[in-house]
This record gives C-alpha cells, structure tokens and sequence, in this order.
C-alpha cells in the first residue's frame, strides 16, 4: 500500500489529523472521502447516513456521516474506525507523499465542479482570477428524461447505460488542476458526484488523488459567493473574490 499509492499534500494532512494525539475532532467527512479514494478504498452510501469503507483486499468497516447539508466533522468514534481501518491496511502517518508536480498555494490550479445530470458547473481558480464555464451532455442525459426513476432506468430488464461522453469531458476538465472539489447532491445513481467517481475508478484513476472533498450542497440556495466559501475551506488559502467570468459573456454578480 505505501508505495502503490503515494499521497499528495492534501491528503497527507488528512492522513495525519487523523492520527493525531490527541484525537482530532476537525476532520472533514469529505476529505477522509476523498482521501480514502486516493488509496483505493471504496466508499459508499448507506442508509441511516452512514458510508461504508472497504479496500479491495479485504478490509471494510464503516462510519456515520454526519447530518444535514453541511459537511460535518468526523466524530470521535469515526476517526477511531477510519484510523484502524488504516492501520489494518498498512496506512501510517508516514505514508509516502508523492512528489509535486506543479506550483502549490495562490498559483496552483484549483477546480470545483458543481456536479448534475443536466449540467455541471466549472470554476477554475488560478492565484486571484476565478473563472466559470458550464458543461452540458449532448448524449443521453441531455434528453431532459428523468433517469432516476426505475422505470426509466431499466430497458429490457437493464440499467440504461451512462453518459459516457459527458463524463468523459468532466474528466477531460479535471487534467489540468491540482485539486479538484466536487459539489452536488442526490443519492445513488441520481448523485452525479458517485456517478463520476465510479467512472473514475474504471476510467481515469489517475485523477483521483486530485480530489480534495465530496460535498453536498443545497442547490437552490447556493449562491457564487457560497460555493467560493465552502472553496474556502477544502483548498485553504483563497484569492480576493472578483466577478466570475464566463469567456465571451459578460461578468457574473455574485
């Protein structure tokens, strides 16, 4: 496991919160996610908000995710479990960390995808500029059906099949950042978040490691500014906050 998958500096801070003496109580749900992620965990969503953690070798356990919107702390019980179930799988604090590839802090390149079936939301933060772009599939969730529903999930006693060509041009948008945060809401195969990091895992695993957090949000509150706050606190230090730009189109308020 060490030197399968080396950690960036992200995760190597969540990696050692979580061990820390004595217990931490400010570690982000969805920053242990993604960084469980980047070692090649499974993580997935169970009833009672909770998330089942497993390595493909054997190891599994699970923790209660909090409740509401905002993404909670990790209690003192569930950073206990994620610890053993670390220590299990030959996880330290003294994992590897890989080495960087590009300039970190204003400079580096950092991304937040607002994640849905029918578009996502692209925010690139480069020192103090923020731009934002949108994403819309031209396939099979570009038809505006509703694919949540059983009914129209299933053809001929089958699952119909993902936008392959969205979710690659998701992908495609995240080769070029450092850090990637990803927004949304749903559950299941409605959760686009899960849709795309299942995608990953298949297509693109080299791009997970650049995920620093899975967030839920509430999409008919979330304003420009919110989105750059909840930024905010996955990336650490942030730009001054200037006008979202969309290339060709007049500035964004927020």
């Amino acid at each position: 496991m060490e030197s399968e998958h080396p950690l960036k500096k992200h995760h190597k801070t969540t990696l050692r919160a979580l061990f820390a003496h004595p217990l931490s109580h400010g570690v982000r749900v969805s920053q242990v996610e993604a960084l469980l992620r980047s070692l090649g965990a499974e993580v997935q969503e169970l009833d009672g908000r909770r998330l089942r953690l497993r390595f493909p070798q054997g190891g599994e356990t699970w923790i209660h995710s909090g409740s509401g919107l905002k993404q909670p702390d990790l209690d003192g019980d569930a950073v206990l479990r994620v610890r053993h179930f670390l220590e299990e799988a030959g996880v330290s604090p003294g994992h590897e960390e890989a080495e960087p590839d590009s300039p970190r802090g204003d400079q580096s390149h950092r991304l937040v995808l607002h994640l849905d079936h029918s578009r996502t939301d692209v925010f690139r933060l480069e020192g103090d500029e923020v731009e934002h772009a949108a994403l819309k599939p031209h396939g099979l969730w570009g038809s505006g059906e509703n694919l949540s529903h059983r009914h129209d999930r299933d053809i001929a006693g089958q699952r119909a099949p993902l936008d392959s060509d969205y979710l690659a041009r998701i992908s495609e948008a995240m080769t070029g950042a450092d850090t990637v945060l990803l927004l949304g809401h749903g559950t299941g195969s409605s959760d686009l978040r899960q849709v795309l990091l299942h995608y990953l895992h298949s297509h693109r695993p080299d791009l997970l490691d650049r995920i620093v957090g899975v967030v839920t949000v509430d999409d008919g509150g979330l304003s420009d500014e919110g989105l750059l706050a909840i930024a905010r606190e996955h990336f650490g230090n942030q730009p001054h906050r200037r006008p979202l730009r969309v290339p060709g189109q007049e500035a964004l308020q927020g």
